[in-house]
């Protein structure tokens, strides 16, 4: 049996970084990656809003991963949940139980010079609530030739290296 790998991606700060790193660790042909996206809403006077990116954004960039993954034999899976302000981490906490995860694999959200803040508050979130192996994956410069060599591919929502 294989071992399932929930790797969590943020349309608007995505680290291509984090999948690269869940490719890595599948080694086993019944491996499987959840690529996981989740929806932030608000809820207020004016109702329901959706607060962090577009939809097509999001299944955009969750279908482009498994696109990248499957493209290499690695089986994955999309998931895209909804959580309220501020209860993302427990989304991907419960995500990841529900899968019965080996690993969470997270892309740092910034890319600092900062020695004691290289991640951001989900990721910080996740590590402290988690029960089970987080892996917080920091940025890089990425460059075109490097992501070409890796398979995976820059979306329109993704600022170009340089």
């Amino acid at each position: 049996m294989g071992t399932n790998i929930l790797l969590g991606v943020d349309a608007l700060h995505y680290a291509a970084e984090a999948a690269d790193m869940a490719r890595e660790l599948c080694h086993a042909p019944d491996d499987k990656v959840i690529v996981l996206h989740v929806h932030e809403f608000a809820v207020g006077r004016f109702g329901r809003m959706q607060v962090d990116c577009p939809e097509t954004d999001a299944d955009r960039l969750v279908t482009s991963i498994k696109t990248s993954l499957t493209d290499v034999g690695i089986k994955a899976e999309v998931e895209i949940r909804e959580a309220h302000v501020g209860h993302i981490a427990s989304t991907i906490i419960e995500a990841a139980d529900h899968h019965n995860a080996w690993m969470i694999v997270l892309g740092s959200a910034h890319s600092t010079d900062l020695p004691h803040v290289p991640f951001g508050s989900i990721s910080l979130k996740v590590l402290h609530l988690a029960k089970r192996p987080v892996l917080v994956v920091p940025r890089r410069a990425v460059t075109e030739a490097s992501r070409e060599q890796t398979g995976v591919r820059r979306l329109a929502t993704e600022p170009a290296a340089g």
